[in-house]
């Protein structure tokens, strides 16, 4: 009779697909999370506790920025009448939306309120403040 080899039997664990694995997901989420901030970037002003509320679809960014330029989403406007226009034209659009408003904490409240100011007089009805949680 022959006789019949029995290989042992490995029970280590290869790593080496699972550290291959992690090190795409670290690169596509370095690669991704730049491009997911709406708008210009802005340092945002502290609160105490902002509320958490999810992100709707039917959510419109403004934007006012350290030069007090003014933006829509990613759009610069010119000017406050074209600020004002595109407003108008994203109030016929969707009566329902609400504005999110992000205001550079270097600017002065009465700077944001402007903005906020021509928000209200298109009509959009709800208008809220982003805000970013104090530290400690």
């Amino acid at each position: 009779m022959q006789s019949i080899k029995v290989a042992e039997v490995n029970s280590a664990i290869n790593v080496t697909p699972l550290v291959d694995v992690m090190l795409v997901l670290l690169i596509i989420f370095m690669v991704v999370t730049p491009m997911l901030q709406k708008g210009p970037p802005v340092i945002m002003p502290r609160a105490s506790d902002p509320p958490k509320k999810p992100e709707e679809k039917t959510q419109i960014l403004v934007t006012v920025s350290q030069s007090k330029d003014l933006y829509i989403e990613k759009d610069k406007m010119p000017s406050e009448a074209e600020f004002a226009a595109r407003l108008a034209e994203e109030y016929l659009r969707n009566k329902n939306a609400t504005i999110v408003l992000k205001g550079d904490a270097r600017l002065t409240y009465g700077d944001v309120k402007k903005a906020m100011l021509k928000v209200k007089e298109v009509g959009f009805e709800q208008v809220g403040l982003i805000t970013q949680k104090q530290d400690g």
